[in-house]
């Protein structure tokens, strides 16, 4: 009897197998790598949107004083100029304000409360978006104090 060389049918099957299932192993790390990196962006920005907020009303402060500080559950810093002195804070209607940042919409909104004493005002910056995950949200908090200048 002559012996046939080459691949029996069963062996085909298996490595048709193990191919597949290494290819779907790889595009599901490729899928979930790219949702991480993507939701990762999103953070990032939305952490720099707050931050940057936080940075306004700092400014917003010094130029405007301490007492321009009122309590509100939902601000936006209205800009008119780059000069911080023509800053206004706006609540209602406006309030939260809408950005679209790298192709993402967040919305962020500024509150201010009262500190642990009457010289100090709690700052809350919070923004938010919407990813596959559902609404995504970061929050910076700071203290602002009335302070006396040298």
């Amino acid at each position: 009897m002559k012996q046939v060389d080459g691949q029996s049918l069963i062996e085909v099957i298996v490595s048709v197998g193990i191919a597949a299932i290494l290819a779907v192993a790889i595009i599901s790390a490729s899928l979930v790598s790219n949702k991480t990196a993507r939701t990762a962006r999103s953070n990032a920005q939305a952490t720099k949107l707050a931050e940057e907020y936080i940075e306004e009303i700092r400014v917003f402060r010094d130029r405007q004083g301490y007492g321009a500080l009122s309590n509100n559950s939902c601000y936006i810093i209205n800009m008119p100029s780059s000069d911080p002195s023509s800053w206004t804070l706006t609540d209602g209607g406006s309030c939260p304000q809408t950005l679209v940042e790298g192709g993402m919409n967040f919305t962020r909104q500024l509150a201010i409360a009262d500190g642990t004493d009457l010289n100090t005002k709690l700052i809350t910056a919070t923004v938010q978006w919407i990813d596959s995950g559902g609404t995504q949200t970061v929050t910076s908090h700071t203290i602002l104090s009335l302070w006396q200048g040298p």
